[in-house]
């Protein structure tokens, strides 16, 4: 396996996640309720570049990703799911320093959204 090297790799991954998501007992029916299946095409390029700027340095993302999850019916074991998709997708399909680094990003991202969100719900030290 290869490393994580363009945009077309980033793809791969988003796409392959995003698929895995999508039928997920738990995580499917709460991004299918958001997102319209008419909407996800959009939403994915959103996540190309999201990820292609955390990856590849493309600087194509400039948004606030954390407003869109805030009210999210989702908690712990939500997030823990999402970082285990996240991980077995990266390790399916890519071996390196960015793979590494995809996987680091991705659990700190939910432990932030995690820790926003329970904050914000008034949940401490749980």
């Amino acid at each position: 396996m290869e490393d994580i090297r363009s945009i077309d790799d980033i793809k791969l991954l988003v796409n392959g996640f995003y698929d895995k998501i999508r039928l997920d007992e738990v995580l499917g029916p709460i991004f299918n309720q958001r997102i319209a299946p008419d909407a996800w095409p959009a939403h994915l390029e959103t996540m190309y570049k999201f990820w292609g700027t955390q990856l590849l340095g493309e600087k194509e993302y400039f948004g606030a990703p954390y407003a869109k999850h805030r009210t999210l019916p989702v908690d712990q074991p939500h997030f823990e799911r999402w970082v285990g998709l996240w991980h077995g997708t990266v390790d399916s399909l890519f071996q390196g320093p960015r793979a590494s680094t995809a996987k680091v990003k991705g659990a700190s991202i939910a432990q932030i959204f995690l820790g926003k969100i329970r904050f914000e719900r008034g949940i401490f030290g749980e």
